[in-house]
């Protein structure tokens, strides 16, 4: 686990490669403490200030706008640093959960004071016990932004923190979709490797995140798709091919379908837009 700011990151690396996109191979978590700034993850646009939050996962596609006076705190660690708590599992594993938010001010005095304890503690002499109380103090955050989230998202029926027999199936489902979406798309192979029933599955999804199952299996291939168009320069055919597709007609009109467009614009357009 590592503690720095904004203004450090920006001084060991060039304007050119902030402002490219790229992806983190660990879990970034910014809170911004001063000045005005856009900050794109997976294609979407986030406009932030003082009390935006925003959690980037590891193998997210960002990007910074050009100019920006934005500062912020950075806390970044590993998938594996962590404790595992049941409290913020479903936010540590799920690429589809939200990942920006803006805090009210209650919200920011009080998560301000936890990231305050957590960098006294990350830049005390370690006497034995420094990583572990590291650990500690990171579920702590963790759990702050669970907190939060679900606070915001009260009026909804997705569940940040899903209990109950759909919830288990729910995220042993989101992991599976993690390492299989590139190989199957159906829904009875996912049954079928969670040992249930494809109605069972769907219910599961239903109560917990308010969509079908095929919907969130096509919404995590969407999600790759655009992650491969913009960070690299695969060619369409290729990118297809890695998703699963035997034909790239059948991508492109997936895509289209997913995104609006097709994946020659959403390449060569404002692709932060959508």
């Amino acid at each position: 686990m590592a503690m720095t700011s904004l203004s450090e990151v920006r001084a060991q690396v060039s304007r050119s490669f902030a402002a490219a996109p790229h992806r983190l191979a660990y879990h970034q978590i910014m809170l911004v403490r001063s000045g005005t700034g856009d900050f794109t993850i997976d294609s979407t646009r986030y406009p932030c200030r003082v009390g935006s939050l925003l959690w980037i996962r590891p193998n997210q596609v960002i990007q910074f706008a050009p100019a920006t006076n934005m500062e912020a705190h950075l806390v970044m660690f590993t998938e594996t640093f962590p404790l595992r708590l049941r409290a913020h599992m479903g936010m540590l594993d799920d690429v589809l959960r939200p990942c920006h938010w803006q805090l009210r001010d209650d919200e920011l005095a009080a998560f301000g004071r936890v990231l305050a304890l957590m960098q006294e503690e990350f830049e005390r002499p370690d006497q034995g016990l420094g990583e572990d109380i590291l650990k500690h103090l990171l579920a702590v955050t963790l759990m702050h932004i669970d907190q939060m989230c679900r606070s915001q998202r009260k009026d909804q029926r997705e569940a940040d923190t899903p209990t109950g027999e759909n919830g288990e199936l729910f995220l042993r489902f989101r992991r599976e979709l993690e390492s299989s979406y590139r190989t199957t798309r159906l829904v009875e192979d996912y049954a079928a490797a969670l040992n249930c029933t494809p109605r069972t599955l769907s219910r599961a999804c239903r109560i917990v995140a308010g969509t079908s199952t095929k919907d969130l299996i096509d919404a995590r291939v969407a999600l790759e798709a655009k992650r491969l168009l913009v960070h690299t320069d695969l060619p369409v055919g290729t990118i297809a091919r890695q998703l699963g597709f035997t034909e790239v007609t059948n991508f492109g009109k997936f895509f289209v379908r997913r995104v609006n467009m097709t994946p020659g614009t959403f390449r060569r357009g404002d692709d932060s837009q959508n």
